[in-house]
């Protein structure tokens, strides 16, 4: 009865009352493992991991980004390691630089308030 009041047909109702009340749990993806393996295929914890960042970064003048820190890694350390977990681990350091905001470049505006009152006042050329 209430359902042809408000206009709606038996099967849509129970076709979103059976389809659309249950509610999604979401996992958060797959645990982190707290290590690494190097090219031996020896694990190396995170630990070790962030002590080795910390020298990396204490030991150069310049500042290095999260990706040259994980080539630095895989260079002198061998480690088997991605960029995304190197990010991470510099988050949890707090050794991120802030990041640069990107400058707006405003379009060049002309000028187009000009007056011609003859022939031959202005000239425009188109370069293709």
């Amino acid at each position: 009865m209430v359902l042809r009041i408000v206009g709606v047909s038996e099967a849509t109702y129970y076709y979103r009352k059976k389809h659309f009340k249950q509610e999604r749990v979401y996992n958060g993806g797959r645990p982190i493992p707290g290590f690494s393996l190097d090219h031996k295929q020896h694990p190396v914890s995170d630990e070790q991991i962030k002590e080795w960042l910390m020298e990396l970064i204490s030991g150069e003048e310049a500042t290095y980004g999260y990706r040259k820190l994980t080539l630095c890694l895989k260079r002198q350390y061998g480690l088997i390691i991605n960029k995304k977990k190197v990010y991470r681990l510099c988050q949890e350091l707090g050794i991120l630089q802030p990041q640069r905001r990107k400058r707006i470049q405003y379009p060049r505006k002309l000028a187009n308030n000009r007056e011609i009152r003859a022939s031959n006042q202005l000239w425009e050329m188109d370069v293709k």
